[in-house]
C-alpha cells in the first residue's frame, strides 16, 4: 500500500469488509452462531463419495464442503432465493475458506502449535459474559448443540488464529509516521459527524405528553417541566441528554432531532420507552479532526489494512507451495439436488 496515495472511505470499507471474509477464523462477534450449525445433527462422512478437494494429500469431503455451504448459504440467505450465480460465488467462497483452513492447520503442524484446555476455557469464558447463565447453558443439550463438538470447533477456531497471530500479525509495524502520511491521505474518514445537543422529555401516557407539548408552546420553561414531569433519567438536568452523533439513537429520533432548528420542539414521538418531546440546544456541525486527535484510530485501522495486505500474501505463499487437487463440479448440497440440472462428470484438475 502507498501511504502518499489517498484510500477512499469507499476503498477502506471495501477492505475491511475482504479481511473480515479472509480472515474468517478472526471473527469474534459471531462466534456462537458460527458454530451453531457445525454442531448440530452430526453426521458420519460417506466413505464412498471422492473428495471435493485434496490440499497436500488432506482431503476436503463432500459432507464436510455441504455443511460449510448450507451455513454460508444460511448466513447470506434461504437457497430458494439464490441465484445460479451467486450459489457457484458462495461454493467457490466456500471452497477458497476450507482450502485456507486446511493450509493453516497444516501449517499449525509445522510450528508444533495448539490449544490447550485453560485456553479454550478461557475464552469460552469469555463468551459467557455475552450471556445470561441460563440462555448460555439453553444452548446445550437436548435437542440444542452438542457442547463436546462445539468445543472441539472452537477449539480449531482458536489454532487457527494463533497461527495468523504468530505467522502474519507479529510481523505487522505501524510507525507513527506511517499513520500521519495515512492520516493526511484520508482526513474525511476521521472528519467528527454531525452533533446535536437535545434535551427531552419523556411520559408513559400519549394524551399527556400531547398536553404537556401545548403548555411548552404556550411558553412554558421546558427545563422546569422536564424536572417537573419527565420520566428519564436526565430529568433532573432538565432533559438535557447532552450532545450526540447521528446512529446514537434509534432511526425515529435520529430523523427528528437532526431536522429540527435550534430551538425548535418536536411533535409527539413515540418509542419503546414512552412518548418523547425534544427540543434541539444546540448544532455542533462536521469538523475536521487533526492527527493527536484520533492517532490511536488511525494506527489502529492502518495496522487492520497492513494485516489484511500481509495475511493476502500469506495465504497465496501457502497455497504456491501447495498440491491442491478439485474435483469438479462442486456439490450443490443436498437441499438443492432434487432440482439439480443433469452435469457432465469432471475428473479431478489442478487449481
Amino acid at each position: 500500500m502507498t501511504m502518499s496515495g489517498k484510500i477512499s472511505p469507499e476503498k477502506i470499507s471495501g477492505m475491511r469488509l475482504r479481511r473480515r471474509q479472509m480472515l474468517w477464523a478472526l471473527q469474534w462477534i459471531p462466534v456462537l452462531f458460527l458454530l451453531l450449525a457445525a454442531c448440530r445433527g452430526q453426521e458420519p462422512p460417506t466413505p464412498t463419495a471422492p473428495p471435493v478437494a485434496t490440499v497436500n494429500d488432506e482431503q476436503i469431503g463432500v459432507r464436510e464442503f455441504e455443511k460449510r455451504l448450507e451455513e454460508q448459504t444460511a448466513l447470506v440467505k434461504s437457497k430458494a432465493t439464490l441465484k445460479p450465480e451467486q450459489l457457484t460465488s458462495l461454493k467457490e467462497e466456500v471452497l477458497n475458506r476450507l482450502t485456507d483452513e486446511k493450509l493453516i492447520l497444516q501449517r499449525a503442524r509445522e510450528l508444533s502449535l495448539t490449544v490447550d484446555d485453560v485456553e479454550t476455557e478461557a475464552r469460552i469464558g469469555e463468551i459467557r459474559k455475552d450471556y445470561s447463565v441460563e440462555s448460555f447453558e439453553s444452548l446445550f443439550g437436548n435437542d440444542g448443540i452438542d457442547y463436546p463438538a462445539w468445543k472441539k470447533a472452537l477449539q480449531k477456531r482458536m489454532l487457527l488464529e494463533k497461527v495468523i497471530a504468530q505467522d502474519v500479525n507479529a510481523k505487522v509495524q505501524v510507525t507513527d509516521g506511517e499513520a500521519e502520511l495515512y492520516f493526511n491521505a484520508n482526513r474525511k474518514v476521521y472528519e467528527s459527524a454531525q452533533r446535536v445537543r437535545v434535551a427531552q422529555i419523556v411520559i408513559r401516557d400519549r394524551d399527556r405528553a400531547v398536553g404537556i407539548l401545548k403548555r411548552l408552546k404556550a411558553g412554558e420553561d421546558f427545563g422546569k417541566v422536564a424536572r417537573a414531569v419527565s420520566i428519564g433519567p436526565e430529568a433532573e438536568r432538565g432533559g438535557d441528554l447532552g450532545f450526540f452523533e447521528r446512529g446514537t439513537m434509534p432511526e425515529a429520533i435520529d430523523r427528528v432531532v437532526f431536522s429540527l432548528p435550534v430551538g425548535k420542539l418536536s411533535r409527539v414521538v413515540r418509542s419503546p420507552y414512552g412518548f418523547h418531546i425534544f427540543k434541539v440546544l444546540e448544532k455542533d456541525e462536521t469538523r475536521g479532526r487533526n492527527f493527536a486527535e484520533v492517532k490511536e484510530w488511525v494506527r489502529a485501522d492502518l495496522r487492520k489494512l497492513k494485516e489484511a495486505e500481509e495475511y493476502e500474501r500469506w495465504i497465496e505463499g501457502l497455497k504456491a507451495k501447495a498440491e491442491i487437487r478439485i474435483n469438479r463440479p462442486l456439490p450443490d448440497g443436498p437441499m438443492l439436488q432434487p432440482v439439480k440440472k443433469a452435469t457432465p462428470s469432471a475428473g479431478a484438475g489442478k487449481n
